[in-house]
């Protein structure tokens, strides 16, 4: 697991989204490059791990497992 304390635009980014998830366990994959998201343990539709292959998609779909559910 990568900390925020790396250097490049990425990790501003990866800091980004934690400041905006902060229950949330996000990090960039050292082997993979990939990045990761982890719900919290009470997180009421999401219980899985989140991947992306970029920020961006991460981003987005952080955003899409917090929107409320659908009556």
């Amino acid at each position: 697991m990568t900390t925020g304390s790396g250097s490049g635009p990425r990790d501003g980014g990866l800091d980004r989204l934690r400041r905006q998830y902060p229950r949330w366990r996000i990090w960039r994959g050292r082997a993979t490059g990939g990045y990761w998201a982890l719900p919290p343990r009470d997180h009421p539709t999401q219980h899985n791990l989140i991947g992306a292959s970029s920020l961006d998609d991460l981003a987005w779909r952080l955003a899409q497992a917090e929107r409320p559910p659908r009556p």
